[in-house]
């Protein structure tokens, strides 16, 4: 709810906006292809469909890197799902957890 957001955008407010980035650089220039594709567990990657910092396409792309990798996308979220739609959001790794045996 509107708690949660407050909470988000406090933190953000207090983030130096050069490490913020200096965050958003590393992240832009890191190539981690080569270790994802070799990842060999259950993973289900979550994009918001309105998502400008990591796009779906870019979130569909890595689950396509990952061999068994599940994709699915969350309407109407931006960047943090989570806090954005966090029932759906829950029941989607809720789901996800139960379809691979990590809870009943």
């Amino acid at each position: 709810g509107t708690d949660a957001l407050e909470a988000w955008h406090n933190m953000l407010i207090r983030t130096p906006a050069e490490g913020y980035a200096g965050c958003c650089y590393a992240l832009r220039d890191a190539d981690m292809n080569a270790q994802t594709k070799t990842l060999s567990l259950p993973i289900l990657c979550i994009g918001g469909t309105e998502d400008g910092a990591s796009p779906p396409a870019v979130v569909r792309a890595t689950a396509d890197i990952i061999p068994g990798a599940r994709y699915v996308e969350i309407s109407g979220a931006g960047h943090l799902p989570c806090v954005e739609k966090p029932d759906e959001f829950a029941d989607l790794i809720t789901a996800f957890l139960k379809e691979t045996g990590h809870v009943q």
